[in-house]
């Protein structure tokens, strides 16, 4: 393994190597197109500032709608993704993720202003939105299976504005998603919501790789690594939220 790892950096070096990202790129602002339909956002920066770290690397980002992203990815239409991955037991089974976490992400009630919920068990036989496949979902759907006494019905959506937007127009008592993105999407849309002091878990976000791409995966765990230790996540995470939420 060692020897293909050789290989595999020394090609890199002489020819270049292309890493295509496969990012979901509506996702404000963890991956977005600015006006000039580039490539942005925390994850799409996070990915060019590793890319910094291997010589003649270039990034080639391809946007795929949120509920494609994996099938993208077990496609080859990417390489790699960078959208807020976070790990499940599924997921670990079928894909490689990154060895460090590049931000922590938080799992909580969000409602619009006019509510103040403390505790999901305020939001019983509430509607509750989330993003189909997403990590959230995955957190609100275990609630539910271990809490059987609490009910809610749980409404999908396919990307996270349609999901602020029926909030907006309380279709939706409440959502569950990371306050930061669901803030952007909110103000955006001329409203303002609530995180709730409620909290399902503060969870790692890593970039996410194909069981073949073992090369691959170890060269961006290197960067990696070495755009941590320098403090450029950091700084990038406190430009973007205010805070450090890459530790």
């Amino acid at each position: 393994m060692k020897i293909l790892v050789a290989i595999f950096l020394s090609l890199s070096v002489l020819l270049g190597i292309e890493i295509k990202v496969g990012s979901e790129n509506t996702y404000k602002p963890f991956a977005y197109l600015d006006e000039k339909n580039s490539p942005t956002g925390y994850d799409n920066e996070v990915i060019k500032i590793v890319a910094s770290y291997i010589k003649d690397a270039k990034l080639n980002f391809v946007s795929v709608p949120w509920n494609a992203i994996f099938s993208g990815l077990d496609s080859a239409k990417f390489d790699i993704i960078a959208n807020q991955i976070v790990k499940n037991k599924e997921r670990e089974e079928k894909y490689l993720f990154s060895k460090f976490p590049y931000f922590y992400g938080v799992s909580t009630i969000i409602t619009l202003e006019d509510k103040n919920i403390s505790d999901i068990k305020e939001l019983n036989n509430a509607k509750i939105g989330v993003t189909v496949g997403s990590n959230h979902a995955n957190l609100l759907e275990n609630y539910l299976k271990e809490h059987p006494n609490f009910k809610a019905e749980i409404v999908y959506y396919k990307t996270s504005p349609t999901l602020v937007a029926d909030l907006k127009n309380k279709r939706l008592d409440a959502i569950v998603n990371d306050p930061i993105a669901v803030i952007d999407y909110a103000k955006a849309q001329n409203i303002k919501v609530r995180p709730s002091e409620f909290a399902f878990e503060k969870v790692p976000v890593y970039f996410v790789f194909r069981k073949d791409s073992t090369e691959l995966a170890n060269l961006i765990d290197e960067a990696l690594e070495k755009a941590i230790k320098d403090g450029k996540i950091s700084e990038l995470s406190i430009k973007y939220f205010g805070v450090d939420q890459s530790q």
